[in-house]
């Protein structure tokens, strides 16, 4: 992980996604927004929370840790509180950052999710088949996982579609096939399918994956559940040693 100071003008823009939070004892958030507008002093932050936890304002004199997503990196800038709008447009105004610390991100977080899925597996000549359901293992900024009845062979393409992701929506990508696993079941053997999605996604679409990962990350671990490891790679285990990338 390297680190570097930049201009906060080269990377901040509006509609992006930020994730901020405080480290005060006395005065704690956990939050996430879009950034709708960036003036010479300010940003317009539109706050997703319920109303009660935006009307619940941080002081002036409290600082504020800001994170914003970049291309296999994050950015992170220090912010105070300058004033709020009505809750109708759930809008906060932080200071403006005149710089932001580039932290390069070499590996993806990966979280364990159980969600249907559907996937569109390579056909006999080249084309993809019609969709079928399956069950989503895990997720990461730069791919994911899921479960499957039979072999797919590596480097193919296949179409993923997930629906209900927060902070998301919808993902809908094509996605190429790094890893086929065998799985033994009780009931005989499943495959644990690993695809990648890195240069299939728009900047903006690879920013709200990575927000919607750092989601159910915050998530699993407030319900007090340990992160589990994953080792897609060997047949004996799918959950055995820390394994971030795709």
């Amino acid at each position: 992980m390297t680190t570097e100071t930049m201009p906060a003008s080269d990377v901040l823009h509006e509609e992006q996604f930020i994730h901020i939070t405080t480290t005060n004892e006395d005065y704690r958030l956990d939050l996430h927004g879009i950034i709708t507008e960036i003036s010479l002093r300010y940003l317009a932050v539109r706050i997703d929370c319920d109303p009660d936890v935006f009307l619940d304002v941080p002081a002036a004199d409290i600082l504020i840790d800001c994170t914003v997503i970049g291309n296999g990196c994050i950015y992170r800038f220090t912010s105070t509180f300058r004033s709020s709008s009505m809750v109708e447009d759930m809008t906060w105004y932080l200071s403006r950052p005149v710089t932001v610390n580039r932290i390069q991100m070499r590996r993806f977080v990966r979280v364990p999710v159980s969600l249907p899925m559907l996937v569109k597996l390579p056909g006999c000549y080249g084309n993809l088949r019609n969709a079928t359901i399956t069950t989503l293992i895990d997720l990461s900024g730069g791919g994911l996982c899921f479960a499957c009845n039979e072999e797919v062979p590596l480097q193919s393409r296949v179409a993923i579609a997930i629906p209900g992701l927060p902070l998301y929506g919808t993902l809908k990508a094509d996605a190429l096939v790094e890893r086929c696993t065998p799985i033994a079941v009780p009931t005989g053997t499943i495959y644990h399918v690993g695809v990648s999605l890195e240069g299939r996604l728009t900047p903006r679409e690879q920013d709200k994956l990575v927000q919607s990962v750092f989601y159910l990350q915050r998530d699993y671990l407030k319900k007090g559940l340990r992160m589990p490891n994953f080792d897609h790679t060997h047949a004996c285990c799918a959950i055995e040693k820390t394994c971030e990338t795709i």
